[in-house]
């Protein structure tokens, strides 16, 4: 089974370098919003901008749906590893830990991408008692710096959430682990970045073996947030084309069930279809997701509305610069192998 499980993805990287409209394989990567609103108005979030933002609604999923959402999937796919974040604080979800709970009960990883603003000690126990394991958060050790980006964030409030997380996964022996994006590095030499994430990590010394820290890339949100921290479109990375990875490897479940084109579509913009109301393998390779795909690997992003202002295409992202080094990430790093 464990081989088969294997083939799968590679199939998944094989389509991706092969620029393949229908996917051999099945999604690495599940992303569901079990919430879309947010406590926070960082300024390099679309959030930023609530005039415009909920355009197509806001809402949260409720539990009865997230288990037939999950239902669906497994039904279609082997799901190893879910996200439970995209576009708000997961930690608004009153009973988000009901989710994670019904997540672990069927052996799946999960994660949350949080600003870790509301974590009490109690709810940082429950937590991770409920099975979470892994929280992603843009923190840095300059306090300044961190609520300058972090509107409406207390980067004390901040500090001591991510410490309740710790000392949780700590006392309950748990695997869990925090990931921190160090706002600080933005804009910052390799030289001067390293020396800001080894502040950041300085602040978590306790629990060094569980905290990894690493720079932050700000991308320019689809065009959508009040401030865009990204390079300009018109640098001269525009020339170098690079293929995005998004509909090859990700599959993204907005809070109403609809599944979107790609994780930065935070409006819900590209809808291809509904879990509520399809089969995860109908929409995984139906028309939408398709010619989503036919766009990018023919080079012409501009024809589809969330792609056209997007940076990935001629700037990269965290997952690589290049297809090859994006499959060597997607594919061959600890995390996938779940």
């Amino acid at each position: 089974m464990h081989n088969l499980r294997h083939l799968n993805r590679v199939s998944t990287g094989l389509s991706y370098l092969l620029q393949r409209e229908r996917v051999w394989g099945q999604p690495v990567f599940f992303t569901i919003e079990t919430i879309n609103s947010c406590n926070f108005r960082c300024i390099y979030c679309p959030q930023s901008d609530q005039e415009h933002h909920f355009v197509n609604g806001r809402g949260i999923m409720s539990l009865e749906d997230f288990k037939r959402i999950i239902a669906n999937l497994r039904s279609c796919f082997d799901v190893r590893i879910v996200s439970l974040h995209r576009d708000g604080e997961p930690l608004l979800n009153k009973r988000l830990e009901a989710y994670i709970e019904h997540l672990t009960e069927l052996g799946i990883y999960v994660t949350v991408s949080s600003n870790c603003s509301l974590l009490s000690e109690d709810r940082a126990q429950r937590l991770v008692a409920a099975g979470l394991r892994m929280v992603g958060t843009d923190f840095c050790a300059d306090a300044a710096t961190y609520e300058r980006l972090r509107v409406r964030g207390v980067w004390e409030e901040t500090l001591e959430g991510i410490r309740h997380l710790l000392r949780a996964g700590a006392k309950q022996d748990a695997d869990f682990r925090v990931v921190i994006k160090d706002m600080a590095t933005h804009a910052a030499s390799s030289t001067e970045a390293a020396g800001l994430m080894a502040r950041t990590q300085a602040l978590f010394a306790e629990w060094s073996d569980r905290v990894t820290v690493m720079p932050v890339y700000f991308h320019n949100a689809l065009g959508e947030s009040l401030v865009n921290l990204s390079k300009p479109s018109e640098a001269p990375e525009r020339t170098l084309y690079t293929l995005c990875h998004q509909p090859w490897v990700n599959f993204t479940i907005d809070f109403a069930g609809r599944v979107v084109g790609c994780c930065r579509d935070l409006r819900s913009e590209y809808v291809i279809g509904n879990l509520l109301e399809q089969s995860a393998a109908e929409i995984w390779n139906g028309e939408k997701m398709m010619t989503l795909r036919r766009a990018l690997t023919e080079k012409r992003p501009q024809d589809i509305g969330i792609c056209k202002a997007c940076d990935v295409p001629w700037q990269g992202s965290y997952s690589g610069r290049t297809p090859l080094e994006k499959v060597r990430n997607f594919f061959f790093a600890g995390a996938w192998r779940r």
